[in-house]
């Protein structure tokens, strides 16, 4: 795993996460890779050639499969939030909304991470606050921030993998487990 202050492919892991917030904001809900319950979505809109982002639920407990091409590194949330003017139109400057995400996440009582079996333990330091952004949610150009736990797995090998994660904080949980297919690329 890539630790939170390295630079995946050169860029920021602060950054990365705004990137995976643009992405998920970019597909419509009916396909969206968060609101879906098998995996059916997951290779929905993923057009960077060296990384493959999953999505974790807006508050719910699935079992996903999904097929990813080799030499993909994997970017997904354990536990992440936004604030953004245009979903919290009572926020009015970006240190709101910054503050507002921290304190969101601060709340977080649970985190747990396995991959192929192995548990992972001190999630704490896998906390990333991104920037504020610009972003379109539902149409509307706005400014958002993001605060979370993010893990960012190096390219997996080629065969059969497990990647299950939970997060649960004050009002929300989420709950995953991906049956994950590394295949040589095309």
């Amino acid at each position: 795993m890539f630790d939170s202050d390295s630079m995946p492919f050169n860029i920021p892991l602060p950054e990365w996460t705004s990137i995976w917030w643009k992405w998920l904001h970019s597909i419509p809900a009916d396909t969206s890779p968060a609101l879906d319950s098998t995996g059916q979505f997951c290779s929905k809109s993923q057009n960077f050639s060296r990384v493959w982002f999953l999505a974790g639920t807006f508050g719910d407990s699935v079992t996903r499969k999904c097929t990813i091409p080799y030499g993909r590194a994997i970017l997904f949330p354990i536990i992440t939030c936004i604030f953004s003017f245009a979903l919290d139109p009572h926020l009015k400057t970006e240190e709101q909304l910054i503050k507002a995400v921290r304190k969101d996440i601060d709340t977080v009582e649970y985190l747990g991470l396995t991959i192929d079996q192995i548990d992972f333990k001190e999630l704490n330091r896998f906390r990333v606050i991104s920037n504020p952004f610009d972003d379109v949610i539902d149409g509307v150009k706005t400014k958002t921030v993001s605060d979370g736990y993010w893990i960012f797995v190096k390219p997996p090998k080629i065969g059969d993998h497990t990647i299950y994660f939970k997060g649960k904080n004050i009002d929300f949980f989420n709950e995953v487990m991906y049956n994950i297919s590394i295949i040589p690329s095309p």
